[in-house]
């Protein structure tokens, strides 16, 4: 029975192949330009067993029957048709062994898995990222992290496809990144059903839809089938993702935003959060009730909702964020909370004085960025928090206090610009900081040389008129 039934998919899915051609002529979908929807010959299964021998690994049913019965690679030794930048030949991942995961990588039990948790996937990385390792040790790190997972495609700059080799969820396919973020495991079953989705959404043409979103990252299907996977699971980070598809949608049904008011009401956390954002998305005005109740439960984020769908709607709020202001753990909700202030043209210069001084660095980068936009009288009244800023200990944080300082000539700056002149020179320097402190120097007719040869504390700053005079 499962023969007759991937014989049956072998054949649908060479049938869709050429009807893909057809529908993607001008190659509008991602990818499509290179691999031209173009496939080599298969591969014999004597050639593949003699590989699983050789490197002790066996290959998935799903993926063998792929590259034994439909192709093995493209034409012109390129990659086979398929999602991004097309289906690697089976030579051609095994090559990518040696770099991504080691010659024993693939005979290595697999320790990721579908929908794992960032705390998680961030314990396996301590060593690697957090030891000087030599060589052979961070190649060994890498056949842990990744054990069990062969490379089977590009999507373009770090980011591959994967498929698990062995264990529970053998034959599925896994977004990676060579920068290491966490892996996302694609929603299909296996390698044949993922690959069949591609074809599906190339005919249909909803992969030619720049909002489409980025293939395999959501859960696939109409609002219908979407909303009937969300019930029908009983896991729910799936169901998470069945309701955030809906986010790519034009538009849904007043029978879906029910169902979402319904299930906003009887779940808590994720799920309570993904059906308030799907109807924010697409109806403020409905959604406007829940998102103030929910304001006193998570402020952060419904201040990044507001960011992303109400930024039209934000006079209604403004004397909220300014007297209930977060205490903001998340970097990205407080950006967004900088951006809704600075469009509200009101004066939020005493809120945001306080997060120069967080103990998160990115958020007082943030602050001291949101600085820049006030004029320059009160930056110069300011000048105590900008030089904790010069202070700093963090790199961008220093350069976006550079950044606000710009067109501000105060004495009591020059210490510290020449600090970190001195900081910046050799082969420790920071071009991008040495720009920035330039720009600044450039209103005491000084360079991050020529500071490092003066009195900061006697040096004179010539009004503009006395250049002219003779010494």
């Amino acid at each position: 029975m499962e023969e007759e039934k991937l014989e049956a998919q072998v054949k649908r899915i060479k049938t869709k192949l050429s009807q893909a051609r057809k529908a993607d002529k001008e190659f509008k979908v991602f990818g499509a330009d290179s691999h031209k929807y173009q496939l080599n010959k298969p591969i014999s299964i004597e050639q593949v067993a003699a590989i699983e021998q050789e490197y002790g690994f066996q290959l998935p049913p799903c993926y063998k029957t792929f590259i034994t019965q439909i192709g093995n690679g493209g034409s012109a030794n390129s990659d086979a048709a398929g999602p991004f930048y097309g289906i690697y030949s089976l030579q051609k991942s095994i090559n990518e062994l040696a770099d991504f995961n080691g010659p024993d990588g693939g005979q290595r039990a697999c320790i990721i898995y579908p929908f794992m948790p960032e705390d998680y996937w961030q314990q396996q990385l301590n060593v690697i990222k957090n030891n000087d390792l030599t060589i052979e040790e961070y190649d060994e790190e890498l056949a842990r992290i990744y054990g069990g997972i062969l490379l089977i495609g590009s999507q373009g700059c770090a980011y591959i496809n994967g498929i698990v080799l062995q264990g529970e969820h053998t034959g599925k396919v896994v977004n990676l990144s060579f920068d290491h973020q966490l892996p996302k495991f694609t929603f299909e079953a296996n390698f044949l059903d993922w690959y069949e989705r591609w074809l599906d959404e190339v005919i249909s043409g909803e992969l030619s839809d720049p909002n489409s979103g980025w293939f395999g990252y959501s859960v696939a299907g109409s609002e219908k089938q979407l909303l009937e996977k969300y019930f029908v699971s009983e896991c729910n980070e799936y169901k998470y993702y069945c309701l955030e598809a809906l986010l790519l949608k034009s538009t849904i049904s007043s029978k879906t935003f029910k169902i979402l008011e319904n299930q906003y009401h009887l779940n808590n956390a994720d799920l309570k959060r993904i059906s308030l954002q799907v109807m924010v998305n697409f109806s403020y005005p409905k959604a406007r009730n829940y998102l103030h109740e929910y304001f006193n439960i998570e402020p952060e984020f419904v201040i990044k909702l507001l960011y992303w769908y109400g930024k039209k709607k934000i006079s209604e709020w403004i004397e909220i964020l300014h007297t209930s202001v977060p205490q903001f753990k998340d970097a990205e909700a407080f950006r967004c909370f900088v951006h809704i202030l600075k469009e509200s043209k009101t004066n939020y210069c005493q809120i945001i004085l306080p997060f120069t001084a967080h103990a998160d660095r990115k958020m007082r980068a943030i602050a001291f960025s949101a600085l820049d936009s006030l004029n320059n009288k009160t930056k110069k009244n300011l000048i105590n928090y900008f030089i904790s800023g010069l202070t700093d200990t963090d790199r961008q944080v220093i350069y976006n206090t550079l950044v606000a300082l710009e067109g501000i000539v105060d004495s009591r700056l020059l210490k510290y610009y020449q600090a970190i002149a001195k900081q910046n020179v050799d082969e420790q320097k920071d071009d991008t900081i040495l720009y920035c402190l330039n720009n600044c120097l450039t209103y005491f007719k000084l360079t991050n040389k020529t500071i490092l040869n003066i009195n900061t504390d006697n040096y004179k700053i010539k009004k503009w008129f006395q250049f002219w005079k003779k010494p």
